[in-house]
């Protein structure tokens, strides 16, 4: 079972990120790693987007608040991911982040940022790809949710969380940490909190699926998959990223070596 708990890629030797800009980062941030409890606030909408995390152990999410209140859940972070990289451009936080489990966060600033990409253009693009990643989960779950009934829905948001992991951590079996409530789940695909409920029985029932408080099984992926329109690919994130990484460093090295010949 995924996460005994989710400091995954300690335990296992696996990048957090893709093409090592794990490593790369933590060796450009000065401060220790963070300890965070479950709900603390990372960051609140309308605060100036000042700060980057990495989610070295724990999840994570993003949510829109009414009335106080989380209304609708944009991002699921799950370890490893770079969080609030989609906002460092913008003049405030569109969006309130808050843990969803206890769990450990090194925060790199937008200076300490802005000098790893001047230094190297390879962590640039890796960044970059990181963060069209992360649109294209969302776009993703736009699309499932405007065009597809609840049932598809929610096979589909597993599938989404389940090949992310499989992304990254390439270990991973059918059996994994899954710490969203039925609230949460309701408020990421706009369904109402007693619909999730029955509708995730239904799955259990059927011998799709089984959910605990912190866990979930998927028994019939074939099925999920089918039932969720989503296509598993076989090239993972991890893979891809580590292509870039290679072809970037090259890229770093002609650089450095014409700027050498022109110095000399």
């Amino acid at each position: 079972m995924l996460g005994q708990d989710e400091n995954l890629a300690q335990s296992n030797g696996l990048p957090l990120l893709p093409g090592s800009l794990q490593a790369d980062l933590l060796e450009a941030i000065e401060a220790p790693a963070m300890t965070v409890k479950k709900k603390h606030l990372l960051w609140q909408a309308g605060s100036e987007p000042s700060m980057l995390y990495m989610l070295q152990s724990g999840w994570a999410y993003t949510y829109q608040a009414r009335d106080g209140k989380p209304a609708n859940v944009i991002d699921v972070f799950i370890p490893g991911d770079l969080m609030g990289i989609r906002d460092a451009s913008l003049p405030r936080h569109t969006t309130t982040a808050a843990m969803l489990t206890d769990g450990t966060v090194s925060v790199l600033t937008k200076h300490q940022l802005q000098r790893l990409f001047e230094r190297s253009p390879a962590l640039a693009m890796e960044i970059h790809s990181h963060a069209v990643r992360q649109q294209e989960v969302l776009t993703n779950r736009l699309v499932s949710v405007l065009g597809n009934d609840a049932r598809c829905r929610i096979a589909h948001f597993i599938v989404e969380i389940y090949s992310r992991l499989k992304e990254v951590y390439r270990h991973v079996g059918t059996d994994f940490t899954f710490p969203l409530l039925q609230k949460h789940i309701s408020l990421a695909l706009g369904l109402t909190h007693v619909h999730v409920s029955r509708l995730l029985k239904e799955l259990e029932e059927q011998g799709i699926i089984r959910k605990t408080r912190r866990y979930l099984e998927v028994l019939d992926m074939e099925r999920l998959a089918e039932m969720a329109r989503y296509p598993l690919d076989t090239t993972t994130e991890a893979e891809m990223g580590n292509a870039l990484h290679v072809q970037s460093m090259a890229q770093d090295q002609q650089v450095g070596v014409s700027a050498q010949k022109t110095q000399a």
